[in-house]
């Protein structure tokens, strides 16, 4: 990344603010700044993958049965998963717009770092300290998907203010990989804190933790909130600024428009936010059914469930690293976004096909890796470049980016709210010689569909090849 950014003599002065003609310009942000930028995407998704992946599903373990009359702990994620996404489905665009609007000294971008990373932190608390029951935890996961997604909404706003055209493929890519990364240093952190914890000595041995601590929540936490501090900072002389002036009185139409836009009017727009629903529903049934997948059809428990989950977590990062900056790289060389996307989704799909076929016990473990190996390289090209092909087809880069990538951040979020919805159908069949009820490999197959039906979605795009 460094390599491209710090040459600041070859980037282009970046838009004034739309509002203020007569402003000096705005120093144009370098190598530092961006490394901070990536290392705060990072930071976020370490805050909230590592609850995500692991330390929620094991809290929910903690209070019900896997699989039994009542509810069971995958019903729980089921229902703490869905109001989760939902709640981020309609904080990231609603916060962006409000970013979009923001009119202070400030900037208009720093006041909602710190709101959102204050409402994260405040979530993840009530899912760590608050009663053990499923209405606490859900409401704490509600709490912290708002905050995390708000920070989110800002973090991507930050792509189209202050990256010239040119480079955002590359910027983009090392989002990308900053995203597929976080969730090995996620899933180690929470297993540093909790039962069968995954880390080693000198001598190869496990060292265990305590089960149930509360830092399986809040070192992710942590991560999140100084890297959130440090964007904070790093970005006080590149904030953009908008006078009171050029803004409207919020009305009700503002808030409902906060979560839609018109796709007659922006039919690319449209297309590539349908294409990343699709692709992301297949993604959700992965990132919310690792474990469970892990335990309950490969058969691990206790510590080995831990430390599968990690070399699972770690095959997908290794594969996602090794394509991710290289395809956002070759995306601005050939300018060329299209077939990047269109590829990797349908690879990404053909590897949920190894874990549809893994044996249901230990001896499946192998296969798994393969395929969430393939599919990390897919995830890197796909997330190394599906970003700035949005970006590209902003309905208004200039008036409402943090708004509209909000939006398009909806087919990011919606999905882990549907995902878990209709699981239980795919769980409930009986095709596969698998037990009705646990047919993750059912649940895997129609992942691969929704996967490919996102790549072909996206074929239609006529303003980027």
């Amino acid at each position: 990344m460094n390599s491209l950014t710090t040459k600041e003599s070859t980037m282009s002065q970046l838009p004034l603010s739309t509002t203020a003609e007569s402003a000096p310009p705005r120093p144009r942000p370098g190598g530092g700044f961006f490394t901070i930028y990536v290392l705060a995407y990072l930071g976020a998704y370490v805050g909230i993958m590592g609850p995500g992946i692991l330390a929620l599903y094991t809290r929910l373990t903690e209070l019900f049965p896997p699989a039994g009359e009542g509810v069971t702990s995958v019903g729980a994620l089921a229902i703490v998963s869905a109001a989760g996404a939902i709640a981020a489905a309609l904080a990231n665009p609603f916060i962006g717009r409000l970013s979009d609007r923001t009119t202070s000294r400030f900037g208009m971008r720093r006041p909602w770092i710190v709101v959102s990373a204050l409402v994260f932190a405040l979530g993840l608390l009530i899912v760590t300290f608050g009663p053990a029951e499923l209405t606490t935890i859900a409401i704490g996961w509600t709490v912290s998907q708002i905050g995390c997604n708000g920070l989110l909404a800002v973090y991507t706003a930050v792509l189209p203010d202050q990256v010239p055209e040119r480079h955002r493929g590359t910027v983009a890519a090392w989002l990308g990989v900053a995203m597929n990364v976080a969730a090995l240093p996620a899933v180690w952190l929470v297993g540093l804190f909790a039962a069968g914890t995954v880390t080693f000595d000198d001598a190869g041995a496990v060292i265990g933790g305590e089960p149930g601590s509360p830092w399986r929540f809040l070192a992710p936490l942590v991560v999140a909130l100084l890297t959130a501090a440090a964007l904070f900072f790093a970005l006080t002389p590149y904030d953009r600024h908008l006078a009171k002036s050029e803004v409207t009185p919020y009305s009700l139409r503002d808030f409902f428009g906060s979560f839609v836009f018109d796709p007659r009017k922006s039919p690319d727009f449209a297309w590539a936010w349908i294409s990343r629903f699709f692709f992301m529903l297949g993604i959700a049934y992965l990132l919310v059914y690792q474990t469970p997948y892990s335990q309950l059809h490969l058969g691990f428990e206790g510590p080995e469930l831990d430390a599968v989950v990690l070399w699972g977590t770690l095959v997908m990062v290794i594969g996602s690293v090794i394509t991710g900056y290289a395809s956002g790289k070759l995306s601005d060389v050939f300018r060329r976004r299209k077939v990047f996307v269109v590829t990797s989704a349908l690879i990404y799909a053909v590897s949920l096909l190894f874990l549809v076929f893994a044996a249901p016990d230990h001896s499946g473990l192998p296969m798994a890796l393969v395929g969430l190996f393939i599919g990390g390289l897919a995830q890197g090209v796909y997330f190394g470049v599906d970003l700035a092909l949005a970006t590209d087809v902003l309905p208004d880069k200039d008036a409402d980016a943090a708004k509209d990538l909000g939006v398009f951040n909806i087919a990011s979020a919606a999905p882990q709210f549907v995902a878990p919805f209709i699981a239980p159908f795919f769980l409930g069949l009986t095709w596969l010689g698998q037990q009705p009820g646990m047919n993750f490999a059912a649940l895997f197959l129609f992942a691969a569909l929704f996967s490919a039906v996102g790549a072909l979605l996206v074929m239609p795009i006529r303003r980027v090849r």
